[in-house]
């Protein structure tokens, strides 16, 4: 159980018996220990008061026997203590503090203590001379009190009167009076557990029927039911609160199904358009391969005719229609992709593959694009074979992606770099590029389907669909697509791979 936490009792009726009780146990117990000490202190108060009084009318009855040096006088006047019960012994004492009287009880007699009692006079004496010094007259002991009084006659002091005084009759007195001290506690605690009880019930009873409608609403999912409400106090505000809730909660509950059956039709609809959106892309793609595939041929035909060779302004434009065809045909390679990726039917064959010839065929097939703007490529691949998980074609396909962004999105005669990372579980690929970067704002666009959010947009080919699809195919193929860029100083994209095992010598390199 946690420091300051409350036992479990199980029901709030039996939590609030349990405080309620322990609340009345532990005043009682405080009650009781400061009423006992209280009276203890004030019997003990008292006995002392009636004992001064007692000394002192035996100072004063007995002054005339030590100035006329009567012992027995003073003996016969101390005699009449036998009517005291609770004086064991009795002294007089001379100012030279020499023993003049003595008394001795019967009862202490009877019990075999000692006469005269050396002890007891060697105390009477130490207490005097704190009487001198201090003011002390008296000493509480377990069972006994000492008094000592001063004789005097007139401003003179000529002895002491000491008395020893039983406590057994107060500590009789004070056992009758734990006794009945207990009793009333008993009472008084039997009294509160009663009401504790009671207060239990009636505290419990509302939360016990609003906790039993809880459960109910809860199972029969009926928020319907509205709780009658008894009282005004708190548990009354806890039941309107809760009916408050309900009305709430019953608002929500029409509000959702209404939103479940928007949603419903809304994903029946997106469902509906997205599957007529994949087969218009993939028939339309088809049957725009069919003629565009014409086109090409017969713009190379053209172009490779000895017989009837062109002029040059007839081969610049079959050269032109070539590469447009040409580029119309990656148009549409790109969303016969999209298609496949969005419809999980996008293919791979993974493979241990050697990246090294893969990124020089992807240098070799983009480097003509970037010599007509000028820009530098260089590539540091390193002279070790380089095993990574991929498929083959795939790869050369997300290169290709990054580096002809590199070129198209970069600046006039700018540069190109291209390098490989090699890790202990991963390779990392990487193209950087010294164009105009992207801003933090665009990352959440570059992955975007058709977005292109560059100011020169309408200047430069492609859909915006190229970094969509290296990043799903790098995904697919078990890595990830990551990419640095600060504004005004380039771009850095990170095509990460898993590493494979080099394959044996035996097996064909793919």
């Amino acid at each position: 159980m946690a420091i300051g936490s409350f036992p479990n009792f199980g029901s709030i009726r039996r939590k609030i018996f349990a405080i309620a009780a322990f609340t009345a146990l532990l005043t009682a117990l405080i009650t009781l220990l400061f009423f006992l000490s209280t009276d203890y202190h004030h019997q003990k108060l008292k006995l002392l008061e009636q004992s001064r009084v007692l000394s002192k009318m035996l100072a004063s009855n007995v002054s005339a026997a030590i100035v006329y040096r009567d012992p027995n006088t003073a003996e016969e006047i101390l005699a009449a203590l036998k009517e005291k019960a609770d004086v064991l012994d009795a002294y007089i004492f001379t100012e030279e503090q020499q023993l003049f009287a003595a008394y001795h009880s019967k009862s202490a007699a009877d019990n075999g203590e000692p006469w005269p009692d050396a002890k007891l006079q060697d105390g009477f004496r130490r207490l005097f001379g704190g009487y001198l010094q201090h003011g002390n007259d008296h000493v509480f002991s377990t069972d006994a009190l000492d008094l000592a009084v001063p004789i005097q006659v007139g401003q003179r002091r000529i002895g002491f009167v000491a008395l020893h005084l039983s406590l057994a009759e107060l500590k009789q007195s004070f056992r009758y009076t734990v006794l009945e001290a207990l009793g009333a506690m008993l009472l008084a605690i039997s009294i509160a557990v009663l009401q504790a009880r009671w207060l239990g019930a009636k505290i419990s009873r509302p939360l016990l029927q609003l906790t039993a409608n809880i459960e109910q609403i809860s199972r029969d999912n009926n928020f319907d039911v509205r709780l009658q409400v008894d009282s005004q106090d708190e548990t009354g505000v806890l039941i309107n609160t809760f009916n408050s809730m309900l009305d709430k909660l019953e608002q929500h509950e029409h509000n959702k199904n209404a939103l479940i059956v928007n949603l419903s039709h809304a994903k029946w609809e997106a469902e509906r358009a997205s599957r007529a959106k994949t087969e218009f892309l993939s028939r339309m793609s088809h049957e725009f391969r069919t003629p565009l595939n014409a086109v090409i041929g017969f713009s190379q035909l053209l172009a490779a005719d000895t017989e009837h060779p062109l002029n040059a302004e007839q081969q610049e434009s079959a050269e032109h229609i070539l590469d447009a065809g040409l580029h119309l045909l990656d148009l549409i390679s790109e969303l016969l992709d999209l298609s496949a990726v969005e419809s999980g039917k996008l293919t791979l064959n993974i493979a241990r593959v050697d990246c090294r010839p893969v990124i020089s065929e992807s240098l070799e097939l983009i480097r003509r694009q970037a010599e007509q703007r000028g820009i530098r490529i260089s590539g540091d691949v390193p002279q070790c074979e380089v095993w990574v998980a991929a498929d083959r074609m795939r790869l050369k396909q997300c290169l290709l992606n990054l580096l002809s962004n590199a070129v198209k999105y970069n600046r006039p005669h700018g540069d190109i770099a291209l390098g490989v990372e090699i890790e202990e579980q991963s390779v990392r690929i990487w193209v950087e590029d010294s164009g105009a970067g992207i801003a933090p704002e665009q990352f959440e666009l570059l992955f975007q389907p058709f977005s292109r959010f560059h100011h020169d947009q309408d200047l430069i080919e492609g859909t915006g669909i190229g970094l969509l699809l290296t990043k799903h195919m790098a995904e697919s193929m078990g890595g990830a697509l990551d990419v640095e860029s600060e504004l005004g100083l380039g771009s850095k994209f990170m095509l990460v791979l898993n590493r494979a095992i080099k394959p044996a010598a035996a097996e064909p390199t793919p």
